[in-house]
């Protein structure tokens, strides 16, 4: 099937791949745009096109109100994703982006009979095990403090009070959304399912990572990496190998 041109503010094509036999739409954590999966154009088989999933209030569309609510989200997202599930596709999520993808590929199976060739999460608990401290709620200082402890904040923007002050409104809806989250174990998905974990996570333990089984109707991988919060950087290339193999059934 060709492929056809993205033209939506809440995707942006990271590596064009004309000819390309499958999708892979990757879904970033609190705070972040779809540039933070740039690197992964490189690594990927000209087999799969690279999109970028682009949520409001960051990067290109920095002058719109973060939404602080999946329903919202995940229901704008998915009017604008349709038109481009004209090739198969795959979901990556890496923390709250593992939520979102994973409610939307719920809302595309029940409202269009849709799924993805694979869903990767990764960073993320089971949504049934919810945070032991949230922190969505802390003054300003604490929650900055909490944030940082996962060691996702670029040391530039650390050092800018002006960067901070526009990220961190960002990130305040970012976990809103996130820690108010819940699903329904019996919700589950009947597409094959991978989930990432890092051994070394403050936020998220191995025993979340894995009660992502729960949630499974066919076959599931659960795969631990060294790395805290944010290993999906430290071990770009390993995990990409993975994804890579995973996907290599839908596109040779």
């Amino acid at each position: 099937m060709a492929t056809i041109k993205i033209d939506s503010s809440w995707l942006r094509v990271l590596r064009p791949a004309p000819g390309a036999r499958l999708r892979l739409f990757c879904f970033p954590y609190a705070g972040a745009g779809p540039a933070v999966y740039k690197p992964w154009a490189d690594l990927l088989p000209p087999s799969i096109e690279l999109v970028g999933v682009h949520y409001p209030g960051r990067e290109a569309r920095a002058g719109e109100a973060p939404l602080a609510d999946f329903g919202q989200l995940v229901d704008q997202l998915r009017g604008a994703m349709l038109p481009y599930l004209n090739l198969p596709f795959a979901f990556f999520g890496h923390s709250m982006g593992a939520y979102v993808s994973f409610e939307l590929c719920k809302a595309l199976k029940r409202g269009h009979g849709l799924q993805p060739e694979h869903l990767f999460l990764s960073g993320a608990g089971a949504p049934h095990t919810p945070e032991s401290t949230p922190i969505h709620q802390l003054p300003s200082r604490e929650f900055l403090t909490q944030v940082i402890r996962l060691n996702g904040i670029p040391k530039e923007v650390l050092g800018s009070p002006e960067l901070l002050s526009y990220l961190l409104p960002i990130l305040r809806a970012d976990f809103t959304a996130c820690e108010r989250y819940s699903s329904d174990p019996a919700a589950t998905l009947s597409c094959p399912l991978t989930v990432f974990g890092g051994r070394q996570d403050p936020r998220v333990s191995a025993a979340r990572i894995d009660a992502w089984r729960d949630y499974a109707d066919l076959s599931i991988a659960v795969d631990m990496f060294d790395g805290d919060h944010f290993f999906l950087h430290e071990q770009r290339s390993l995990l990409l190998g993975k994804i890579v193999r995973q996907l290599g059934i839908h596109t040779s």
